[in-house]
């Protein structure tokens, strides 16, 4: 099983929508994905509000490996990495996280 998450600031599962940073979004909605299929949703509190230093050890410890990040998202890309987990870019034009993970199973997201 493999964890995807996303930054939102909209609590409603998958179909919210994509925030453009981690730092400003309130949540953290993260797919359980097994194949190419969905077999869980969960929606957290972002513990890293308004602080991106702490992301990566919240990643770390819940053991995420792909985050989705907006276009415009300022992360120490290199710093995930290292640490392996996979990051992909994609275009921030209030997606839904659905549509999102959609683009992600299609190959159509950059992988940075």
């Amino acid at each position: 099983m493999l964890q995807i998450v996303f930054p939102s600031n909209e609590n409603l599962s998958y179909i919210s929508k994509v925030n453009a940073t981690f730092q400003n979004s309130r949540y953290l909605i993260v797919l359980d994905i097994t194949g190419q299929n969905i077999t869980g949703v969960d929606m957290i509190e972002n513990p890293n509000y308004y602080s991106k230093d702490k992301l990566l050890q919240t990643c770390l410890d819940k053991k995420f490996k792909v985050l989705i990040i907006p276009e415009n998202d300022n992360l120490n890309i290199k710093e995930f990495k290292e640490k392996g987990i996979n990051i992909y870019k994609a275009e921030n034009k209030k997606k839904k996280v659905l549509n999102i993970f959609s683009d992600y199973v299609q190959d159509k997201l950059i992988k940075v």
